[in-house]
């Protein structure tokens, strides 16, 4: 983590929640003089007076909801909204100590009227309207009040077009007023889908502790989630899940870095870092700018590889040939990833996110496999196409081009795979690709394999790097079921048509990309160019085109793939193909006859082979 006793005096929270509101001000401040963590004194700590960091350890302590809003947006920019919008005691409801009393108490105690602060500010100029849940109040429990604000904020943000950023500290929802309670869950998704449906961004900020009713609901639904470190988050709390299990959790269990290890959220980002990266993040997704070109210029026709087909496949295994990350890495300018399918799985073998590719935000869709020589590195898994599936899907809410970068061996073959729903995985990844509203890029950089590697490859436009193959199934594998041997794999590599400008020749792709040297494997730097030239080039006359004629011409180059005929023609085809087998056989009948009679003219009438 970067050194945050370095940043700058005036983002202190003091005399930014000053120079706010003094009068909604909470009345308390709660300093402490040594960390809650590692016990390191905390007097004079820059770190900890302006973020509520540690400057030893890196413990987070509680914000209120008000500080919250001074560290994340432009400093005089927040406007609450809704103050008005309460519900005491909705239920009357009796215990010990009136629950109308609680609610006043804690209204005096943090200056809000509910648990929910909404209302619109800046971050770095750019208007979000955003929605804070502060565990302070009740331990930030959803109520009737609460819940009609966070569906009003959302419905705010569609209606002026704009984000919205939640930042969550919440146990769930308030058992004091019963089922109307619950029902504030499907009140703020509804709310959250129109907002959704509009096409507009929901980022979500989970602190510590953000489980129940807003985790299983709007939270998990944002288009990006966000996690303060080492924060407790889930559906269930900490106490729950040791009595359903009776036996004591692994120590990472519920944090945040345990929810990003299994794809849970899609980042862990330290106070100190979170405002930049709220910010950068928003500026990727609302990205106005589009590539455009002037004078078109032909480009030279590029020059193929002169290698044989099993050379080829050689170069595009090289152990140091550049992997999706390196090449994304080097291609674009920022890149923000996003981890796993929210269903427990982040499957290494993809690397999806949103970068900047040539100064147009832009999804990437990687197949990462290292080139080790391992035969099953790099297998994607159903989470893998699950995750890819979730990135086209950001394309296309927020008309984003969609890139993707094919190099696998394939898709996983164990039991395990088929499981977990490997086939429909792959099916709705493909049918994503040939759906998605936003202009589609595929280029095969490496080993493009069977049904891993064409999921992920119907686009708009299809490019290749030189030295890279495109196969229905991997040269030794077809020679061994074709001819009963893997040692005639080079035989058919150069029969399975694999290489760039066979694919070319096909019509399967629609360039070929030159690699630098000896191979790519000779200089990243160089084919990342190179491969950046070529995408831009393919993107730029896309996004002249309106959605349905794009989707229209995706359609028809997927349905005219590959050569038929129609009914007479494929018929008197079908006659001609066995008309020619019948004449091939009688020749070669002829020329064994032959060889017979001139094997007796040499030999004699004894011999033993018949006529």
């Amino acid at each position: 983590m970067a050194s945050i006793d370095k940043l700058p005096a005036v983002r202190n929270i003091k005399d930014l929640l000053r120079r706010a509101e003094p009068a909604e001000q909470p009345e308390v401040l709660i300093e402490h003089e040594r960390c809650l963590s590692c016990q390191a004194d905390l007097e004079g700590s820059r770190s900890y007076i302006q973020l509520r960091v540690c400057h030893s350890c890196g413990f987070h302590f509680h914000l209120s909801a008000r500080e919250r809003l001074a560290t994340l947006l432009d400093a005089g920019t927040f406007h609450e909204d809704d103050r008005g919008v309460t519900a005491l005691d909705p239920l009357s409801f009796q215990s010990k100590q009136s629950y109308r009393s609680r609610v006043i108490n804690a209204q005096r105690r943090t200056g809000l009227a509910e648990a929910a602060l909404t209302g619109t500010g800046a971050i770095m100029g750019r208007e979000v309207v955003v929605a804070v849940l502060d565990f302070s109040f009740l331990g930030g429990s959803i109520g009737v009040a609460a819940g009609e604000r966070l569906a009003r904020a959302f419905e705010k943000a569609a209606d002026r077009r704009a984000p919205l950023v939640s930042v969550c500290s919440t146990s769930g929802t308030r058992m004091q007023e019963g089922l109307l309670a619950l029902m504030q869950i499907p009140r703020v998704v509804a709310a959250s889908q129109r907002h959704h449906r509009a096409g507009l961004a929901h980022l979500s900020v989970l602190t510590d502790p953000t489980t129940g009713s807003a985790y299983t609901g709007f939270v998990s639904l944002a288009d990006f989630v966000i996690a303060e470190p080492n924060a407790l988050l889930g559906y269930a709390a900490m106490r729950v899940l040791q009595e359903h299990t009776g036996d004591e959790m692994p120590r990472d269990a519920h944090t945040s870095e345990w929810h990003l290890a299994h794809g849970l959220i899609d980042a862990v980002i330290a106070r100190p870092q979170l405002r930049d990266s709220v910010a950068s993040l928003l500026d990727l997704l609302l990205n106005d700018y589009h590539l455009s070109a002037g004078k078109q210029q032909r480009p030279a026709p590029p020059a193929h590889s002169e290698r044989a087909a099993w050379q080829q496949v050689q170069l595009s295994r090289h152990r140091l040939r550049p992997t999706a990350i390196d090449l994304i890495t080097q291609m674009t300018t920022s890149f923000v990833p996003i981890h796993g399918d929210r269903s427990g799985v982040d499957d290494p073998a993809i690397v999806a996110g949103i970068g900047s590719l040539g100064g147009e935000s832009a999804v990437l869709i990687g197949q990462v496999r290292p080139h080790d020589g391992n035969k099953r590195s790099g297998l994607i898994q159903a989470a893998g196409f699950r995750k890819a599936r979730r990135a086209i899907g950001l394309g296309g809410k927020f008309g984003l081009p969609v890139v993707t970068l094919i190099d696998t061996a394939g898709a996983d073959p164990s039991l395990e795979g088929e499981t977990k729903g490997l086939g429909q995985a792959v099916a709705e990844c493909m049918a994503a690709m040939l759906e998605v509203p936003s202009p589609t890029v595929a280029a095969i950089i490496g080993e493009g394999n069977s049904e891993g590697a064409v999921a992920m490859a119907v686009a708009d436009r299809v490019v290749m790097l030189d030295n890279a193959v495109y196969e229905v199934i991997r040269p030794e594998d077809a020679a061994a079921i074709l001819f009963q041997g893997a040692e005639r794999a080079e035989e058919a590599a150069e029969r399975l048509r694999i290489t760039s400008h066979d694919c070319l020749r096909l019509g399967i792709v629609d360039a070929t990309v030159p690699e630098p040297g000896e191979g790519a494997h000779t200089d990243h730097a160089e084919t990342a160019r190179l491969l950046r030239r070529t995408i831009v080039r393919n993107l730029v006359p896309l996004r002249r085109q309106r959605t349905k004629k794009l989707l229209e011409r995706r359609y028809m180059r997927y349905r005219q793939i590959g050569s038929t005929h129609s009914w007479i023609r494929g018929r008197l085809e079908r006659r001609l193909a066995h008309l020619s087998d019948r004449v091939a056989g009688a020749m070669s009948r002829f020329r064994n006859r032959s060889s017979l009679l001139r094997r007796r003219a040499d030999y004699g009438e004894e011999t033993d082979i018949p006529v």
